[in-house]
């Protein structure tokens, strides 16, 4: 899709501990939303957290993943998106039986309707070998993603953070974009001329539109100086997003052959090796030759 897409704009307000990122993803979201014939609910949902997942990659170090999981006892089990330090996102959702009629019946539908009383929200950040991992973890509240996010970072990180999300459809094609911004803490964060300026960066984020958000012919930078002129913006070079599932042939025949060969030969059926991949809908078959076998 022509335009300004599946792109990741870092930005920072000036004279303030304010920092954001503005994502907005068209050709990416739809490739990973039209793998699985999800309910639209849960396209929704999941192109939600792929924005966000997106937004958050921009920390990234070299072999960094970052990861948001929510699970459940719903309609869906599970939900998962990945990024890796380059701009690839991935994810998919795990429907239980009978999910899409059981959906189709909520007559209000929220990120807990969907995944169930007891869900909860865990967002992995693994910066490499060098790098100790670290998981936050709580549990889903409010009426929409954007509540379940923002509790999340005010309980588990300690920090003050604000997003603005959709996801939708234009032309018969899903297309989504995001914009979220963060309170740095330090020695001035508690000052009254700190928190008006929070303030302010919230109160004009919630201005958006989803037309601004998801018009392609419209610039991030444009679109940060429309938003925030009055307060000064820079904005930062932009970033490709883009979409790669990591499942190689050889990736997998590897770790098929990490396992005891007992059970390579438990795993065949019909003669061979079946594997199969949620991210990107696609198996890879294994005959017991190619598996030492």
């Amino acid at each position: 899709m022509i335009g300004y897409s599946d792109r990741l704009t870092p930005f920072l307000l000036h004279d303030s501990d304010v920092r954001g990122r503005f994502v907005r993803l068209n050709d990416t979201i739809d490739t990973i939303l039209n793998r699985h014939d999800y309910p639209e609910p849960v396209s929704k949902l999941l192109g939600e957290l792929l924005v966000v997942v997106a937004m958050l990659s921009s920390n990234l170090k070299s072999e960094g993943i970052v990861t948001l999981q929510m699970k459940g006892n719903g309609s869906v089990p599970m939900l998962v998106v990945d990024a890796v330090s380059g701009g690839d996102i991935r994810g998919y959702a795990d429907l239980a039986q009978g999910a899409a009629a059981d959906i189709a019946s909520l007559k209000h539908i929220t990120p807990r309707a969907l995944m169930g009383e007891d869900s909860y929200l865990a967002i992995t950040l693994d910066m490499g070998d060098t790098e100790q991992r670290y998981q936050g973890v709580v549990g889903l509240e409010g009426e929409s993603m954007v509540d379940a996010l923002n509790a999340y970072f005010r309980n588990s990180q300690q920090l003050d953070v604000a997003f603005k999300l959709v996801v939708g459809k234009k032309d018969g094609h899903w297309c989504a974009a995001g914009a979220m911004i963060e309170r740095l803490p330090n020695e001035s964060s508690t000052s009254e001329e700190a928190a008006e300026a929070w303030h302010y960066a919230q109160a004009m984020l919630h201005t958006l539109k989803t037309d601004e958000l998801l018009d392609v012919s419209l610039d991030a930078n444009e679109l940060l100086y429309r938003l925030y002129h009055e307060q000064g913006v820079v904005a930062y070079e932009a970033k490709t997003i883009s979409t790669h599932c990591r499942c190689s042939r050889e990736r997998i025949h590897s770790l098929l052959m990490s396992m005891p060969e007992q059970d390579r030969r438990e795993a065949l059926l019909d003669g061979k090796v079946s594997v199969h991949c949620q991210f990107c809908n696609t198996a890879q078959e294994y005959t017991p030759e190619q598996l030492s076998l």
